[in-house]
């Protein structure tokens, strides 16, 4: 196959995805949970352990730990303005300060998820 051919069929790919004939799966998660976590915090890895559960019980949930200890976790705390953990973050918003109660943590994330 030569380039120009390859331009061709990139093109009606995008043409057919615009007009609806192709359906355009979403790329990356549905659901980001973001546990933003400190050392030494008893609760965080209960708020850990709650993600991973929902992670592993709903295809298109991915969790994450963001310790305060790193750089990442640190702009993360900062960009939301969080004075305390464990904080999580659902789709980049602050979802629940402290330790949730699980069934309205998955309430939340079965909401995004449309189910």
């Amino acid at each position: 196959m030569d380039e120009l051919e390859m331009i061709r069929r990139k093109k009606m790919l995008e043409l057919m995805k615009r007009a609806g004939m192709i359906e355009v799966k979403p790329k990356g998660p549905k659901v980001l949970i973001e546990v933003i976590t400190a050392p030494g915090c008893p609760y965080c890895p209960i708020a850990v352990q709650m993600a991973k559960e929902l992670e592993r019980k709903y295809e298109g949930v991915v969790a994450k730990e963001l310790s305060v200890a790193t750089p990442e976790g640190q702009r993360k705390a900062m960009e939301h303005n969080i004075l305390g953990t464990p904080t999580i973050l659902i789709n980049n918003r602050v979802e629940f300060i402290g330790v949730p109660n699980f069934g309205e943590f998955e309430r939340k994330v079965r909401a995004l998820l449309g189910l």
